[in-house]
């Protein structure tokens, strides 16, 4: 009997799920002030900065000189980034009454994303291309931003000719829909026009209330939209926790329908994932099977008991992103984006509340050797990788100037102190 044929084995990735945030870590400013000039609002600028800018300003300086000042652990610190939903609520209410986002159409949007910034698009583009080689890697923007229509045209702008050089050209546009954006968004009439709204993304899933079995931080119905810190890291965990229950099934089927989460998720204020394609199947465990680097096959490890290949790796540079780098028991490795001058509020928030956060050592560090960097006790790595995952009870953060940082880190963590 002849033996059925065996398609190519599929060396595990490095990155399984890269989640990455927008707002100053995509790009290289906070954009909600570009996309207001998509408003028709000829006046809309100086709305969004002299007034609705204004009042959100003096209610958080109030809400932090009520607020108790021992903010000085994990739970402390996420108590206060949770305790900011009622502060968005009225900023978000104050937006939608003010009509700046009223009649805006997508072209304006277009227009506007043009404008943005993106922080270094070619390692950008290069990461996503390299994440997204394996069929089973996944790419998502999460973020609370206000529109993620806006979110989808800057990425597109990203293969654009318009202001970009061709070696920014580096993903296809096919391969930029298949990176999932999860955010807010600005509701649309029947002609394809703003109404004004922002929409409220928990209230609007389709499992009202709860995600992946977690609850909503205290709203009547949930309806609030992506605000908070709180708010990303129950996204976060449900966006995890499902593909975790999905993957054992990502081997041993002829095609994977990457849009495994709507069930629990609802479907994403932007549904990048629709597409269905190719995986090939992996049968032949003992066959030998060359790979890019020896630090790949470090990585099928064991996490709580269940197997799992390649990393879960999330990327921010601010408050709105504690949680998520440091309470989703899914993210295997967190990254902090920005070089001097950035991250001050979540830098400072590591370190009043005892979080580390390496940095790649300077040729000429004093620091001694790359072994100097594990001295300070015991700390939980992955296989052979060298990855810092803990130092105690505190989870270990690594600050990059840039997306190539990221892949190099995960290759070299000696390099990083």
């Amino acid at each position: 009997m002849r033996s059925p044929q065996l398609g190519p084995v599929i060396s595990p990735p490095l990155i399984r799920h890269l989640v990455v945030d927008f707002d100053q870590t995509l790009t290289l400013k906070d954009t909600l002030s570009t996309l207001v000039t998509a408003s028709p609002l000829p006046d809309a600028p100086d709305i969004f900065k002299h007034h609705l800018t204004k009042a959100y300003i003096e209610d958080y300086v109030s809400h932090v000189k009520a607020y108790p000042p021992d903010r000085n652990s994990i739970p402390s610190e996420f108590a206060f980034l949770s305790s900011l939903r009622a502060i968005e609520r009225k900023s978000i209410e104050r937006v939608e009454s003010s009509n700046i986002f009223k009649g805006i159409s997508q072209t304006a949007i277009s227009l506007a994303a043009k404008k943005v910034q993106v922080r270094k698009p070619a390692e950008f583009t290069a990461l996503v291309a390299k994440v997204l080689l394996h069929p089973a890697a996944k790419v998502t923007v999460l973020s609370v931003n206000w529109s993620a229509s806006f979110i989808r045209e800057v990425l597109d702008s990203m293969n654009s000719d318009e202001g970009h050089s061709s070696h920014h050209k580096s993903l296809t546009a096919p391969e930029l829909e298949k990176v999932e954006i999860i955010a807010n968004n600005l509701v649309e009439d029947n002609q394809g026009f703003t109404t004004g709204k922002i929409d409220r993304w928990f209230h609007s899933r389709r499992n009202k209330g709860r995600l992946n079995g977690i609850g909503g931080g205290g709203d009547a119905n949930n309806e609030h939209g992506i605000w908070t810190a709180d708010d990303k890291l129950q996204i976060l965990n449900g966006l995890l926790g499902i593909e975790g229950q999905s993957r054992a099934g990502v081997y041993s089927t002829g095609t994977r329908d990457v849009d495994i989460d709507t069930g629990t998720l609802g479907t994403a204020v932007d549904q990048a994932n629709k597409h269905r394609f190719p995986t090939e199947t992996t049968t032949d465990t003992d066959t030998d099977t060359d790979t890019d680097t020896d630090t790949v096959s470090e990585l099928e490890m064991e996490e709580q008991g269940a197997g799992f290949s390649g990393y879960n790796i999330y990327v921010g540079d601010s408050p709105t992103d504690f949680a998520a780098l440091l309470m989703c028991e899914k993210v295997h490795v967190g990254f902090i984006m920005g070089g001097e001058g950035e991250n001050k509020s979540l830098l400072d928030a590591c370190e009043r509340t005892g979080v580390k956060v390496l940095e790649r050592k300077s040729v000429n560090s004093e620091g001694g050797d790359a072994d100097d960097c594990d001295a300070e006790g015991p700390v939980e790595t992955y296989g052979k990788s060298g990855i810092r995952h803990r130092d105690g009870d505190l989870r270990v953060l690594y600050r990059v100037k840039g997306w190539a940082d990221i892949m190099d880190c995960l290759q070299h963590p000696e390099q990083w102190h």
